[in-house]
């Protein structure tokens, strides 16, 4: 009976340890809501370029309310504090009949290889058509910019996208 108290004490304690020894990576919750001309964008990507040589980017994909909640690699939730350019897109899913074909078992993958190379596609499907202005995807232009600070309240950017 004391063994398995001291064990289940020896573990506690170390659960403790452990988790008080979690590092603040310095990371701040970053989100917001994704909207073109006032609608909600489910499914878009939005990327985070920081403005400063050497700072983490992050990511994030839009939920049906175009709700986002940043991420920056292997860390996890949240941006860096700083300066960001932020590239939104989203495009059409096109299912490319000869795709379709090789997925069906009807051609090799040296067939589809071949059509591609035929209709100009270096090994990948047609791109689909921007459900977006192309100006929000494109790093150069982009007019959206973000400044992440360390209050966690004021971390939340929303995008109201309009044509342009």
């Amino acid at each position: 009976m004391k063994m398995k108290m001291l064990v289940l004490l020896a573990i506690a304690a170390s659960a403790v340890l452990v988790s008080g020894c979690a590092k603040d990576t310095g990371h701040r919750k970053t989100t917001g809501v994704v909207t073109y001309n006032g609608e909600p964008v489910e499914g878009a990507t939005v990327v985070f370029i920081p403005q400063v040589q050497g700072g983490a980017s992050g990511s994030a994909i839009t939920d049906a309310q175009g709700a986002y909640s940043a991420t920056s690699g292997s860390v996890g939730e949240g941006l860096l504090p700083g300066e960001y350019k932020v590239t939104i897109s989203k495009r059409e899913i096109v299912v490319d009949p000869d795709q379709a074909a090789y997925e069906a078992g009807e051609i090799t993958y040296d067939e589809l290889q071949e059509r591609n190379r035929a209709k100009g596609l270096s090994g990948t499907g047609p791109a689909g058509e921007s459900l977006v202005p192309e100006i929000y995807s494109n790093a150069a232009a982009t007019p959206l910019t973000i400044t992440v600070t360390d209050d966690a309240s004021k971390n939340k950017f929303d995008f109201d996208l309009k044509d342009e």
